[in-house]
């Protein structure tokens, strides 16, 4: 089976929905009835996510089906509107900055540049 840019983005939007949620990959993995393995491949893009997998992870993260796919991401951010893990601070921030701010870093390829942008925010984080 071949893999396309869209089983990328669906699996790009699997992990942004599922770190939004604060599930950890276990915990969506009995969800969806796979193992932490295969959840971390459909993520990654190098493996496709079964429809029936892609409808159980949908249901478990509280978003449509249409939220992997829309082609505007803020828009699926908006309306998915999912619910803050239990125990979030109250001043954390707005969960949908959080999940553009993912949709945005993941495309960031450059692990030099990732590592430089983690500790950017790290030291605004420290210095508010």
């Amino acid at each position: 089976m071949q893999i396309s840019a869209t089983d990328s983005i669906v699996g790009r939007r699997l992990r942004i929905f599922r770190v939004a949620k604060g599930y950890d990959l276990e915990t969506l993995s009995a969800a969806i009835n796979v193992d932490a393995e295969t959840v971390e491949r459909y993520e990654n893009g190098v493996e496709r996510i079964p429809p029936r997998a892609l409808r159980a992870a949908a249901d478990a993260l509280k978003v449509s089906l249409h939220a992997f796919f829309d082609p505007n991401p803020a828009k699926i951010v908006r309306e998915s509107q999912p619910e803050p893990p239990e125990g979030a601070d109250e001043g954390v921030g707005d969960i949908f900055e959080v999940i553009e701010l993912l949709e945005h870093f993941s495309k960031v390829k450059d692990k030099t540049l990732r590592a430089e942008i983690l500790k950017f925010v790290a030291f605004l984080a420290g210095s508010s």
